[in-house]
Order: C-alpha cells, then sequence, then structure tokens
C-alpha cells in the first residue's frame, strides 16, 4: 500500500555555463569630408554596448555598438585647434558556452578598454579596440518535491532544508528622454562640440506588482570649442535627473531587482536661448533599462523515513540542485595617485573620468573569499598646451578584498560581482590625480552538489518487524545521531529525549541511553 506524500511544486535556475572573454575589433576611420585634414590625434574614447543576444546550441550569439569619440589636431590652423569625429562600428562575436540551448536566459555585458589608434594618413584612422565580453546562461527548472507524510500517523520523516537563489526573469524596455542643458555662467557661448558623453546613474530602484520604478541622473560630460577670438576649449557637467515606471507582468515586491543601464543613440543640437545666444544644448538620448530579478526561495525536502510499525519502501531521486549558502555585498573605497607621463602635457582640467571593474580570481579559503581584480580608468582633460591641448590617459588600480561567507566549503561555487559605484577625483599636482573610486562587491555561494530526495513511498507487507526488548540499554557510537538510533529501534526521537535529557546531553560518543518500547 503506497503512502500519500505531501509535495510541494517549486521553480528554480540553474547556472549552465558563465564566462568572460576578449575580442578585438579593427576597423579605419575616415575623416568626413565636412572636416579639415588632421594632422595629429590626441585621444580616442570608446564606449561599447550590447543590442543584441541569443542562446545557441553550446553558444551564444551578441551584438553591438562600439561608440568611437575621436579628438584631433586640425592641418588647416583657422578652422580652430581642436576638431572631432564621432562614428558607430558594428561588432558581433560568438562566444563557446557548452550546455547551452535556445531558450535558455542569457545575461551579457560588454566594456571597451582603451583602443590603439595610429593616423594612416590625413584622411584616414587605423583604430583596434579590445572588448571585454561577460556571459551567463541559466536555465529554469520546475519541481516536485516531498515535503512530509498526508496519511500514516506512525510514520516518523527526516526533513532538510533547501535554499535556492532563483533567477526570475530579465526584462528591457527602451525610453527615450529628452531634455536641455545651459552653458553655465562664466563660460563661453557654444561654437562646436567636440565630446558629448551620456553615463546613466541608479539611484532608486523599487519593484512594486506588475511594475518596476527606476530612478536615477544622467551624468553628461559636453567638451566644446568656444566662440571666442582664441577658439578656446572648454568642458561642462551636468546631471539630469529621470525617472521611469515600467510595467513588467509578474514581478512584486518580495523580489529583489537589479538595473542595468545601456545608451543605445545619442542626438545633440545646439540651441539659442532667449537672447539669442548659443548656449543651450538640445540632447535626445535612447537609453534600454534592463531589470533582473531573483528570489530566494526556501522549502523542506523528505531526505528520510521509516514506520513504527511497519517496514517501508522508499524510492528516492538524484537532482542537481544549487543550494544557496550565502549572498554578502560590501562596499569599500579606494584611494591612489595617478601620474600623468611625461612626455604627455600637465593637466589644467579634468573633463571625463570613467572606470570598469575586472575579476582576476577568487579564492575560497575555510569560510574566508577573497576577490582580486583591478579597476581600469579612463581620464580625459584639457592642458594649457598650444599643441596638445585635450589628451587622456589610462590609469590601473589593483584591488583586494576579503569577506566571511557563513557555510562555504571547498566544493562550493562562489560568484563574484564588482561594481564601480562612483569615481571621484581631485588634481592634486600637474601631473597628479587623486582617484577615489567607490566598489559594491556581491559574493553569492552555491552548493553544487546533487542531493536525493524522497519520491515514493509504500508499505513493505512482506516483510515482518522483528521484535525487540520492552527496554534496550544503547551506547552511543561515534558518527551517532539521534534520528539514526530512534530509527534503528523504530521509536520517536522525542520518546528517547523524554527518557534520557536533550539530544546535547544524551547523543555523545561512549554515552548510555536507555529505549523503551
Amino acid at each position: 500500500m503506497s503512502v500519500k506524500l505531501r509535495k510541494e511544486h517549486i521553480k528554480l535556475s540553474q547556472v549552465i555555463c558563465a564566462r568572460s572573454t576578449k575580442t578585438t575589433v579593427e576597423s579605419d576611420v575616415i575623416v568626413p569630408d565636412t572636416k579639415p585634414d588632421a594632422v595629429k590625434i590626441l585621444k580616442v574614447c570608446t564606449e561599447a554596448v550590447i543590442t543584441q543576444k541569443s542562446v545557441q546550441s553550446d553558444k551564444v550569439y551578441v551584438e553591438g555598438i562600439i561608440r568611437l569619440d575621436i579628438l584631433y589636431v586640425p592641418e588647416d590652423k583657422g578652422c580652430g585647434r581642436v576638431k572631432s569625429i564621432s562614428v558607430d562600428q558594428n561588432f558581433n562575436h560568438i562566444i563557446a558556452a557548452n550546455g547551452a540551448k535556445p531558450g535558455m536566459n542569457v545575461e551579457a555585458a560588454v566594456v571597451s578598454v582603451s583602443p590603439e589608434y595610429n593616423l594612416i594618413n590625413s584622411r584616414k584612422i587605423g583604430i583596434r579596440s579590445t572588448l571585454c565580453i561577460n556571459i551567463k546562461v541559466t536555465e529554469n527548472k520546475e519541481l516536485e518535491i516531498a515535503s512530509g507524510v498526508e496519511d500514516g500517523a506512525d510514520i516518523q520523516a527526516k526533513a532538510k532544508c533547501l535554499k535556492f537563489h532563483n533567477f526570475c526573469q530579465c526584462t528591457e524596455r527602451d525610453v527615450l528622454i529628452k531634455d536641455k542643458i545651459e552653458v553655465p555662467q562664466g563660460k563661453p557661448d557654444l561654437k562646436e562640440i567636440l565630446r558629448f558623453s551620456i553615463r546613466p546613474e541608479l539611484e532608486e530602484l523599487r519593484l512594486l506588482t506588475g511594475k518596476a520604478v527606476a530612478k536615477g541622473n544622467l551624468k553628461i560630460c559636453t567638451l566644446y570649442s568656444g566662440k571666442g577670438e582664441d577658439d578656446v576649449i572648454e568642458c561642462m557637467e551636468h546631471s539630469v535627473p529621470f525617472g521611469e515606471v515600467l510595467e513588467i507582468d509578474g514581478i512584486d515586491e518580495s523580489l529583489n531587482g537589479e538595473a542595468v543601464f545601456s545608451v543605445k543613440d545619442v542626438y545633440y543640437e545646439i540651441c539659442r536661448d532667449n537672447d539669442g545666444d548659443k548656449r543651450l544644448l538640445s540632447f535626445e538620448t535612447a537609453i534600454c533599462i534592463e531589470i533582473k530579478t531573483t528570489g530566494i526561495t526556501e522549502c523542506e525536502t523528505m531526505c528520510d523515513a521509516y514506520s513504527l510499525s511497519r517496514e517501508v519502501k522508499m524510492k528516492k531521486e538524484c537532482c542537481d540542485i544549487e543550494q544557496l549558502v550565502d549572498i554578502v555585498t560590501d562596499k569599500i573605497s579606494l584611494k591612489e595617485i595617478a601620474r600623468v607621463s611625461d612626455y604627455l602635457p600637465e593637466v589644467y582640467q579634468v573633463c571625463d573620468c570613467t572606470a570598469s571593474s575586472e575579476i582576476e580570481r577568487v579564492l575560497v579559503e575555510g569560510e574566508i573569499v577573497t576577490v582580486t581584480g583591478y579597476i581600469t580608468t579612463n581620464i580625459l582633460y584639457m592642458s594649457q598646451s598650444e599643441e596638445v591641448p585635450v589628451s587622456g590617459f589610462s590609469h590601473v588600480l589593483p584591488f583586494s578584498h576579503s569577506a566571511r561567507v557563513d557555510g562555504i566549503c571547498e566544493n562550493s561555487v562562489c560568484d563574484a560581482k564588482v561594481e564601480v559605484e562612483h569615481l571621484g577625483y581631485i588634481i592634486s599636482g600637474n601631473r597628479e590625480i587623486e582617484l577615489r573610486p567607490t566598489l559594491n562587491i556581491g559574493l553569492k555561494a552555491v552548493n553544487p552538489n546533487s542531493c536525493e530526495i524522497v519520491s515514493e513511498m509504500e508499505y513493505d507487507n512482506e516483510k515482518e518487524v522483528p521484535k525487540r526488548a520492552a527496554m534496550v540499554v544503547y551506547f552511543v557510537k561515534k558518527g551517532d545521531s539521534l534520528w539514526d538510533v530512534a530509527k534503528r529501534y523504530r521509536i520517536t526521537p522525542e520518546k528517547i529525549i523524554e527518557a534520557n535529557g536533550s539530544e546535547k546531553e544524551c547523543m555523545v560518543e561512549g554515552n548510555r541511553i536507555y529505549i523503551f518500547k
């Protein structure tokens, strides 16, 4: 006769593949006919964004755009000290992902490191961009897990708690933001925009039933040539607040959310103010907001059972489940001096300062997890040099951080994520910039071990239960548990405790305990 089990339906996600890879993209940029010849490249700034991603059999395909901003010295001095070229370059790449199949979930991120460039001739610039691409493929699963017994009062069931960190969904929404920014007092009117960059920064993300509310700021940096006799190079910074309410089915307040931004397109135009002066800059930007939601699921699963009066037969199934150990988040601040090389001009004003992170190693020693890596900063600055009015360089800051993760072991897998929350800087000398990045470090430890769960149970009427004495004296052996002893003598664990004291008191190696029928 079968025993009816109480079952729970759970949903979970499992990481199939996580990889980091690098690729290079080479191109020749032609100076437009409307621009003068180039005699010297001052700086090439790059930003990369993924516009499409898909999972194929054992691989992930990504497409994207590399946005190139080239600053150069023109041959004709009468047209200005600095000219610029802005172009978008398409890229695509295939990443090997063993076990990946169409229909699985994929997360992808790309960072462009400082490019290599050379002036081939006055009308052609060769650029070699290096992209760092990170992917993670996950699969959604649904399981029915027995948590106990519905009937059969004499059945003693042993359960253990399973804890999962589930990927729920990833939703992308494109939003269009329009606004105008004004030239600050004391700065000259706009003549020509040399570089216009936008970086969205999240301030608050709230998940509600069926919607997500994202609030933040657009950090805008504008490098321009000002109207005047000297054609002065100027820089201005603005912070434009934004707020978006995104309708997303299937989410609620119980989930954890993360927002990732990518700037897909930017358009800007110089406008006149009420006095007729060119002191306004109108812009439109298309931003993709990617909302990732995760949740923590806990459930009890029956791993063993016995009857007080009869023999039982159990069928167990082996399940590959990534059990959550712990999630730890830390925030750290770094400080380091970035020195300008002697072959570059001295710093007068910083125009733009960006940073990206890369993890080199995650080391687990006992319950301590150490994450090491580096932060690559790209600095664009103005100088007082007539020959090189604008320049830039990259600086690498190493970092190392250790955190305690309770319950982690040598078989655990620890996923680390490092994000640059804020990058402050101070010009501390003509050739020194003090960098002060603030990092958010997240650690998620899971145990990917297989576990056995009870799927079916029935009474074994053919097998007789041996009779035992009214009282048994048992000496506790090494490795014994209260459950093991109770199962062996077909008695409830509570009755052993009633006769001998608490589990901690009686289950000591060599201790004598009394078991009554």
